[in-house]
């Protein structure tokens, strides 16, 4: 919502701001307004102010993603205060990335986010079983950024998910 009002606020008032300058004053309003403001498939590093486009290709355009969100919350500064939190992940690139597919990665905060917000463990384990993996499937579902969303790639039909509890939220979306 913020890259959108940014985008139009700059349209609107004609400001002329060009690209980085929206992504700066964006980066202040939430480490993922840039890659909004970019509006296309890329590789985001750092706390967001590093975004480097992927080739045409890299991603199919139509590809389904099955988002479920639980009522409960997480704050991230929470999760990086946390001890146990893994920093030692070796460093990856945007071509790894691309030869690995929808199936890369992990995310080493969502240890710690399912410890202090069980409804995120419980998100996890009815996405996959929603869509017939298990967590050590590649595409298993996974903890969106610092949570407490989790997502799944999917053929496109949403799946049967068991009904959902009270506040929590289901969406099934298309990459653009």
């Amino acid at each position: 919502d913020a890259a959108s009002v940014l985008i139009g606020l700059n349209q609107l008032w004609a400001l002329g701001l060009t690209l980085p300058q929206l992504c700066e004053i964006g980066l202040g309003l939430g480490a993922d307004v840039p890659f909004f403001i970019h509006a296309q498939h890329a590789w985001v590093e750092g706390i967001g102010e590093h975004i480097t486009a992927l080739p045409s290709g890299s991603v199919a355009a139509g590809t389904c993603v099955l988002v479920v969100k639980p009522a409960q919350g997480i704050a991230t500064a929470d999760i990086f205060r946390a001890k146990d939190l893994k920093r030692d992940t070796p460093k990856t690139s945007v071509e790894d990335f691309i030869a690995a597919g929808l199936g890369f990665g992990h995310n080493d905060l969502q240890p710690v986010a399912k410890r202090i917000c069980p409804e995120l463990g419980e998100a996890l384990r009815l996405t996959n079983r929603a869509l017939n993996r298990s967590s050590q499937h590649p595409l298993a579902a996974r903890m969106t950024g610092s949570g407490s969303a989790v997502f799944a790639f999917t053929e496109g039909a949403i799946p049967e998910l068991a009904e959902l509890p009270r506040g929590w939220q289901a969406r099934l979306c298309r990459l653009l």
